[in-house]
């Protein structure tokens, strides 16, 4: 009995199943299917711009972070260039003072023996 209701119950579940689409059914799926289309295509659009924009503030970002560190770098091409010449300066100049030091220096006392003598 349990076997004869449950036979039952699953035809009549499948039964809409076997009933076919008649052509006003398909018209309307068909019509169903465009607007989804229609609604996905303007969706991809919007999502499309929406990325272009984003795309043009990107790149904008990325040319100012690129100027940013080229100024960093010929900033510190500039300051080893300085740090260079000052050390060429101060040691131009400390072989300025030694010489100006011997110059004044006292005569050393093999200098004065020999004066003596003379």
């Amino acid at each position: 009995m349990k076997n004869i209701l449950a036979l039952i119950l699953f035809s009549v579940i499948a039964l809409p199943a076997l009933g076919e689409l008649t052509t006003q059914d398909l018209e309307k799926i068909r019509q169903i299917v465009k607007e989804s289309e229609t609604a996905v295509t303007s969706r991809v659009e919007k999502v499309d711009t929406k990325v272009e924009g984003i795309d043009t503030r990107l790149r904008t970002v990325e040319t100012g972070v690129a100027e940013i560190r080229g100024r960093s770098i010929g900033f510190g091409v500039l300051r080893d260039w300085i740090v260079t010449l000052c050390a060429v300066g101060a040691f131009i100049i400390s072989i300025f003072a030694l010489v100006k030091a011997q110059q004044r220096a006292p005569q050393t006392t093999q200098d004065t023996q020999k004066a003596v003598s003379q």
